[in-house]
């Protein structure tokens, strides 16, 4: 059984992953747990764990810091999965040099994505296993040497160019180039199980590896459920750019014949050395937020979107899509999945760019496309309700009360001039605001 030790500083939170999972069921064994990173890194010694879930934010030592110190005393094991409440891109990158496989938002955390993450890395695990294992093959001990070398490559875990070209000799890699471009290619899928998505992510990105080299001097690598990397190498001649984009079409065109799935894809900015890849998918994980059916290759532009243009380049293409889908399933969770964004993460752009929050501005649309119902048909408010994806008339009838300061059975009088309106019931306290199964429409609520 793959060993798991959990980390964090605050009691609740322990208790919850403990009991989130049939950890036995899965195939995982909870050697422990520990309150902070010192006490982990006596639980590591101690317990031989395979996988560390860290909070990265703790006493004593905080996660990066407890990752450090595994990493030089260690190597490759333990993997760990990062819990961070914050979506920040230098903590994550720096984690994934040290060892981490993935990183999860504490306040978005769900049995379904803490099993996604977890067997990620009991990929890495075993892989890191397969390479310390001796025997005769070769070939795939290479291969998981390989990979891990472009994760450490990618997260600026190198301290400098000769270093990075010492393990190129030793892969037999050829990474002589003018400059090097990060890409990142978005695998747009959804509805899909962890299985399934892996099996669908891994499958394209081999075939990715086979396809794109046969136009591109490049070297594709894996990076997560929905995402791989490309790194180009360049010549250096101008308008590459330009002959980028039929090569990536083509690829697309390719991909899709056998998977039916559609890849996005963000380009980084060159860049003139190896140590410096870091800031090439840097600057394409910046230009991520741009994509779109419209615009599925996106080359990252520094004088062209500030950080704020683009955040708010986001929120509106998501108002957008809310207002031309008011009838939708529309939680945070659905919508961010459609934008390929982490719930946490599109709460906070909300937040920090809209008028109002995401709940809000969802709320809100929902009754401004309920009363254009109202004004162009002659639905029931039920139906109406059942359309807009509430759960209930009754609660639909509070919500638009209070955004309306109306009922919705007084608005729709109004509106069609009923000569009921003018003894309207919420002046009187509403006494029949009550839910009605006797009846086919339901009473107004306060």
């Amino acid at each position: 059984m793959i060993r798991v030790l959990l980390v964090d500083d605050e009691p609740l939170v322990l208790i919850g992953m403990r009991s989130m999972l049939d950890w036995a069921a899965l195939g995982y064994e909870l050697a422990g747990t520990a309150r902070n990173g010192g006490e982990a890194l006596e639980k590591i010694r101690e317990l031989h764990p395979d996988i560390v879930v860290s909070d990265i934010r703790m006493p004593v030592l905080d996660g990066l810091q407890l990752a450090a110190r595994v990493h030089e005393q260690y190597g490759g094991l333990p993997v760990f999965i990062m819990l961070t409440s914050y979506e920040e891109f230098d903590y994550v990158r720096r984690s994934m040099g040290l060892g981490a496989v993935d990183y999860l938002i504490k306040m978005d955390l769900t049995a379904e994505n803490l099993t996604e993450a977890l067997a990620r890395a009991r990929d890495a695990v075993e892989k890191e296993k397969a390479l310390r294992r001796p025997g005769p093959n070769q070939s795939g001990s290479l291969e998981s040497y390989r990979e891990r070398f472009f994760i450490q490559l990618y997260s600026g875990a190198f301290p400098n160019e000769s270093k990075i070209r010492s393990h190129c000799e030793e892969l037999g890699l050829t990474l002589d180039a003018a400059a090097y471009t990060a890409v990142i290619a978005s695998i747009r899928n959804k509805d899909l199980s962890p299985e399934q998505q892996g099996a669908l992510s891994a499958g394209i990105t081999r075939m990715a590896a086979d396809v794109l080299p046969k136009y591109l001097r490049c070297q594709v690598t894996g990076m997560d459920l929905r995402h791989f990397n490309v790194l180009l190498l360049l010549d250096g001649s101008p308008g590459w750019e330009d002959a980028l984009v039929p090569v990536l079409q083509k690829a697309n065109e390719i991909l899709y014949k056998y998977f039916s799935t559609t890849l996005w894809w963000a380009v980084g900015a060159p860049t003139a050395a190896l140590h410096h890849i870091p800031d090439s998918q840097k600057s394409a994980f910046s230009a991520l937020p741009l994509l779109s059916e419209k615009d599925p290759i996106v080359f990252y532009r520094d004088e062209a979107r500030t950080p704020l243009d683009h955040r708010a380049c986001i929120v509106a293409e998501v108002q957008d899509y809310i207002r031309k889908n008011p009838s939708k399933k529309l939680s945070l969770n659905d919508v961010a999945a459609v934008f390929n964004f982490s719930p946490g993460y599109l709460s906070q752009l909300f937040s920090q760019n809209g008028e109002t929050s995401f709940v809000e501005f969802v709320t809100e649309t929902r009754i401004a496309a309920a009363k254009e119902l109202m004004a162009s048909t002659d639905l029931k408010i039920y139906e109406i309700s059942e359309m807009m994806g509430f759960e209930s008339a009754f609660y639909f009838s509070k919500v638009f009360k209070k955004i309306e300061g109306v009922s919705p059975r007084t608005y729709l009088r109004k509106l069609r001039g009923d000569s009921e309106a003018k003894s309207d019931p919420d002046a009187k306290g509403d006494p029949d605001a009550k839910e009605n199964p006797n009846k086919e429409e339901p009473a107004d609520a306060d």
